[in-house]
């Protein structure tokens, strides 16, 4: 029985324990009020939560779930705004009916009676929560900035918005002047325009938004954004090196120069700009280019150093121009340039030597080499590139062209004297067998009309127009109003006694210089004319057509040759060789491949070029379809001329330089990595 009774007791003392709990939550639990916890925008400025966007609606967070009813009454915004408001457990969602006015303050609040579930009630009104409204999309700040100059080749444009954009929008409503590719990137309200490639040196862009823009609520941007920047110039370059670096075999009597790629500041201060060692007295001063390469840029862009006296033979010189060059639109050379080159050893004499073209130096110039391809060294040592030349029979006096100046010169480079004058184009230089003479065409500088063939005594005077039968300047005067047609290409018969030419209004004549006669037949000539070895006959490459080709008034003449890339390959093909005997009145065709080219007369063989190989033909007068020379390999001679001895023949090969080839074994040994027009003196 007592033990029941204890049981019964503990039964009661627990119900006790259990029905305190409920009425001590009951009491303190239930009895607190509710209250609003946070009050906040649900789209907001990306920096300020206080600035609505205008399709923002607002959250009223309670401290517990409410009674809906209650919360909904005491809910206040002013200015008042129409809206609805639904709920999610203890939050109220207020959203506006209609996008809120732009630029206008505003606040919430909830007045006392806001009851929770137990009906506890909120006796006092909530904290007042302001915000405003964003005003219209504006750009704020733009880098570059307005007006902005000297900005960098490479800088980013950054566009910031005072509120979140409809990106897609903003980059249809985007443009620039001058149009220059890019790629949009976004942050936040930031848009970055980043260029594929470098904007264009010292211009002004011009950057404009237009009202189509609009932010992410949908307002379009009240009226358009401009702002213009103007970019830097961008640093000076060196476009070429002269003597280029690591040259050998450099001429003793040539300048240092750089090629800059924009004019350079003629009037500052050069001392310490340029430095050579071994050191070399000598001016330094900012020239333009020079003869042909003068008339397509007349601006100074080149920095060059006149030695006073010859460089000295097998010697290396470093050179090195210091930072801070100024060039004509106001940038500087931002980084020193520093090179060398190395000096040959002059010739007296160019006997026995092989002379070529090349550009290896920075320039195309004249160089020689030993017949084995060893010596190379360069000859000839002018700032505006070397398109012909001719050397006198003993070897000791050179003439360079480059299509507009004559220059004469000794082999060692020493007494250089530019020929032509001011006024005048001189052009295709060729010396007579006693080597007394040089022949060479001449035309007006200005108009581009021809004024003969003419020749000078050996060292450079004594001028005289080669007078023609009849008192004219050419065989075929021009028509009433026309340019006088150009005399070019003067060839001079093995014998000394005629002179072959081309007549640039389509005719090809032989001046017998004893009787004063002149034959002259009706053909465009694609190449100068090339003599038997007993001045019996001419050789001419012509081109089947019956129109010239033209030249520009003024401009420099390119030489007189049918190989790339003074003409095409589908002119090539369309070339034939023909005959011309002196006494006679008429061209002959020789009835090889039509594409035949670059004809070389020797006593009795003919040498050709056709389709990339060069051909070798018994009898120069009738030559048959004649063998190939070297048919196993590439086709790519692009000229061909006798050695001094008939058997060896020069060979210019596309991409691979000078070739000396045996014709009788068939040997060939490569004499230089590059250069063309080469020639053998005897």
């Amino acid at each position: 029985m007592r033990a029941v009774l204890l049981r019964y007791a503990a039964v009661i003392g627990i119900g006790f324990a259990v029905l305190a709990g409920i009425l001590y939550y009951a009491t303190s639990v239930d009895g607190r009020a509710p209250f609003v916890e946070a009050v906040r925008l649900t789209l907001h400025a990306s920096d300020d939560e206080r600035l609505a966007i205008t399709t923002s609606g607002l959250e009223v967070e309670f401290s517990e779930p409410v009674r809906t009813a209650t919360a909904e009454a005491a809910f206040r915004i002013e200015p008042d705004v129409a809206g609805e408001i639904s709920w999610s457990g203890a939050i109220l969602r207020f959203t506006p009916a209609e996008r809120l006015p732009l630029e206008t303050e505003f606040a919430v609040h909830l007045e006392p009676g806001v009851e929770d579930q137990a009906g506890n009630r909120m006796a006092e009104p909530s904290d007042r929560f302001a915000f405003r409204t964003v005003g219209p999309p504006t750009v704020v700040a733009t880098e570059p900035s307005d007006g902005a100059d000297e900005v960098p080749l490479d800088a980013r444009i950054t566009i910031d918005f005072n509120t979140l954009m409809d990106t897609a929008s903003v980059e249809s409503a985007l443009f620039v002047d001058p149009v220059f590719d890019f790629e949009p990137s976004w942050s936040a309200e930031r848009l970055t325009l980043v260029p594929a490639d470098q904007l264009t040196e010292a211009i002004t862009y011009r950057v404009e938004i237009r009202t189509d823009a609009r932010d992410s609520a949908g307002t379009p941007l009240v009226e358009p954004y401009t702002f213009s920047f103007g970019t830097a110039s961008a640093p000076v370059e060196a476009a070429q090196l002269v003597p280029d670096d690591g040259i050998e075999g450099v001429a003793v009597s040539g300048s240092v120069a750089v090629f800059f790629d924009r004019a350079i500041e003629p009037d500052q201060d050069l001392d310490g700009i340029f430095s050579i060692e071994p050191e070399v007295a000598g001016d330094v001063e900012v020239v333009a280019a020079p003869g042909a390469a003068g008339m397509t840029d007349a601006e100074r862009r080149i920095l060059r150093f006149e030695p006073s006296t010859a460089l000295a033979a097998n010697t290396t010189y470093r050179v090195t121009v210091a930072p801070g060059l100024a060039a004509a639109d106001g940038s500087r050379l931002g980084e020193a340039l520093e090179w060398s080159f190395t000096t040959g050893a002059p010739l007296g004499s160019l006997a026995n030597q092989i002379v070529f073209l090349s550009e290896r130096g920075g320039v195309t110039n004249l160089w020689a080499m030993n017949p084995d391809g060893s010596g190379q060294r360069q000859v000839s040592a002018e700032l505006s590139p070397v398109t012909d030349y001719a050397v006198s029979p003993d070897g000791r006096r050179v003439v360079v062209g480059d299509g507009a100046t004559l220059v004469l010169q000794s082999a060692d480079g020493a007494d250089r004297t530019l020929l032509t004058s001011v006024g005048d184009l001189e052009f295709d230089p060729a010396w007579a067998p006693d080597g007394t003479r040089f022949a060479f065409g001449r035309a007006d500088r200005e108009t581009g009309a021809g004024t003969g063939l003419w020749t000078r005594a050996a060292d450079g005077g004594d001028e005289e127009r080669m007078a023609l039968p009849g008192g004219e300047a050419s065989p075929s005067p021009s028509p009433s109003g026309s340019p006088a047609p150009l005399l070019r290409a003067p060839r001079w018969s093995p014998d000394g006694t005629a002179i072959a030419f081309v007549d640039g209004s389509a005719r090809v004549a032989i001046l017998d210089l004893e009787q004063n006669e002149l034959r002259s037949v009706g053909a465009v000539a694609a190449g100068p004319p090339s003599w038997l070895t007993d001045s019996s006959a001419i050789i001419v490459t012509t081109v089947p057509s019956p129109e010239p080709r033209q030249v520009a008034p003024g401009a420099p003449l390119l030489p007189l040759l049918p190989e790339e890339p003074y003409r095409s390959a589908a002119e090539i093909a369309r070339l034939e060789l023909m005959h011309l005997p002196r006494t006679g009145s008429r061209l002959v065709v020789l009835g090889l491949p039509p594409g035949a080219h670059h004809p070389v007369a020797s006593a009795e063989r003919l040498l050709f070029v056709l389709e990339g190989r060069a051909y070798l033909a018994d009898d120069p007068a009738s030559p048959g379809a004649g063998r190939p020379l070297l048919p196993t390999q590439p086709a790519d001679v692009v000229s061909a001329t006798f050695g001094v001895e008939a058997r060896t023949v020069l060979l210019t090969r596309q991409g691979s330089g000078i070739w000396l080839l045996d014709t009788l074994t068939g040997r060939a040994q490569q004499l230089a990595a590059d250069g063309w027009r080469p020639r053998w003196l005897p």
